[in-house]
């Protein structure tokens, strides 16, 4: 979870990110009854490299993680992921009790609309590198 912990830090802290979703911020799933926007992130892999220090303990990962941006309107979606991005990327240190190397915005898309609940789909991956 330490991958998906230094997502949600990133995100609950942005207040960007807050301003548009509120506290709809979810790892894996959004509550059906919840209202829109929301972020749904979830790890989509997650590769343990190899010892970053031998000796020490530490195992340095590398996670990708993908954050979902659902709203009512392509706009609304459009402006979550932005700042998401804005959120997220070029992000390193002490994050969420995790110590990170890097985490950097990689792909976008490919962006849906699903016209039977009416909610915009605007995805945005991250490569994170961190100490495991």
């Amino acid at each position: 979870m330490k991958a998906e912990t230094v997502i949600k830090t990133l995100l609950e802290s942005a207040a960007p990110v807050v301003q548009i979703a509120g506290q709809r911020i979810y790892l894996d799933a959004r509550p059906e009854a919840d209202p829109l926007p929301a972020v749904v992130f979830e790890l989509i892999s997650n590769r343990h490299d190899q010892p970053a220090f031998p000796g020490m303990g530490s195992e340095l990962s590398t996670a990708r993680i993908q954050v979902n941006c659902l709203a009512r309107t392509a706009e609304e979606a459009v402006a979550l992921r932005d700042a998401v991005r804005a959120a997220c990327h070029v992000q390193s240190g002490v994050i969420g009790g995790v110590s990170v190397m890097a985490n950097l915005a990689d792909i976008s898309g490919p962006d849906s609309y699903d016209p039977l609940v009416d909610i915009y789909t605007k995805p945005i991956d991250f490569i994170l590198r961190y100490l495991r």
